[in-house]
């Protein structure tokens, strides 16, 4: 498709969609038959110059949400109704973003899937001039998709922002070379930045060794996760690996990390943390016993799982 031609489309469609003129008018403006103006209309929409969006509401539980509140001392809590998947529930959380986050505020942002879904959701006019930080290390594996620093990429594009990256790997090789890198000063000026964030957004890992992002990652091992889990870890957030009663675990691997820790993560005013899945109860339940959130958006059936323990 030529320049000239997307521009006839994007023509037609801006006077039906946006001017609201009937195909009839349209076509006498452009000297075009009615029958034409309407092929040119479904060509607009079959070619992607055109998107239609359709925002059906979304529904909550606010029985749930009180009880999550009550509970865990949260601010706010987000329960989907019905448990409708990942797309939903990032649909969610991104109107909780768009309704609250202040302009030209600082939001420092983790690795996750849940995350690249909120920041994917997020509407692309909605420009509030937020600056990301990237709170982790990169990583240049199987998730780089979902690595921070991609994330903060995407999000400040989002927001109309500037994104600010930390120049380091997520996991050093040792206790060592993580001391080492944390001392340089780009390092920790960004890191700075990050534990000055007005909001954070972070994703909640469990540890099974077949859905494990330190296993995804090759950080980990399977067997070294199983180890982790039978030792009494539950899960990890901004990979800082935790127990029940969200208590940092006792594990080498928590030395080796590139970022912010959950005792940074508590200074922060709002941390939002999204999640769902039965399989993670314990690991959510974990990541609010650090005390580090102050909003939880998950859906029905993990919350109520969740509320069970």
């Amino acid at each position: 498709m030529d320049d000239k031609h997307q521009y006839l489309l994007a023509k037609v469609a801006d006077f039906y969609y946006n001017q609201e003129k009937t195909q009839g008018a349209i076509g006498k403006e452009l000297g075009l038959s009615r029958v034409k103006i309407y092929r040119l209309l479904k060509e607009a929409r079959d070619k992607g110059v055109v998107r239609i969006t359709i925002n059906w509401p979304i529904k909550t539980n606010s029985e749930l949400e009180h009880r999550l509140k009550e509970r865990f001392g949260l601010t706010d809590a987000l329960v989907l109704a019905n448990s409708q998947g990942l797309s939903a529930l990032a649909e969610l959380a991104a109107q909780y973003l768009e309704q609250n986050l202040k302009p030209r505020s600082t939001l420092a942002i983790c690795l996750g899937r849940t995350t690249h879904a909120v920041i994917e959701a997020l509407h692309p006019d909605y420009q509030a001039h937020i600056r990301v930080v990237q709170a982790t290390g990169g990583m240049s594996s199987s998730l780089q998709q979902y690595d921070s620093s991609s994330l903060a990429r995407q999000l400040a594009e989002k927001l109309g922002g500037e994104a600010i990256y930390l120049p380091s790997p997520a996991i050093a090789d040792n206790r060592e070379a993580a001391q080492v890198i944390m001392q340089q000063s780009e390092v920790q000026r960004v890191l700075e930045s990050a534990r000055k964030a007005d909001y954070a957004l972070v994703g909640i890992g469990n540890l099974d060794p077949k859905s494990s992002n330190f296993v995804k990652a090759g950080f980990l091992q399977e067997p070294d996760v199983l180890a982790l889990g039978e030792a009494g870890a539950v899960g990890d957030m901004a990979w800082h690996i935790f127990d029940a009663g969200g208590n940092l675990h006792p594990s080498s691997f928590n030395e080796q990390i590139i970022g912010i820790s959950l005792e940074d993560l508590k200074q922060i005013p709002v941390t939002i943390a999204v999640a769902q899945g039965k399989e993670k109860a314990q690991a959510i339940l974990g990541a609010l016993n650090t005390r580090a959130l102050r909003v939880l958006c998950s859906d029905e059936e993990t919350t109520l799982t969740l509320l069970a323990l």
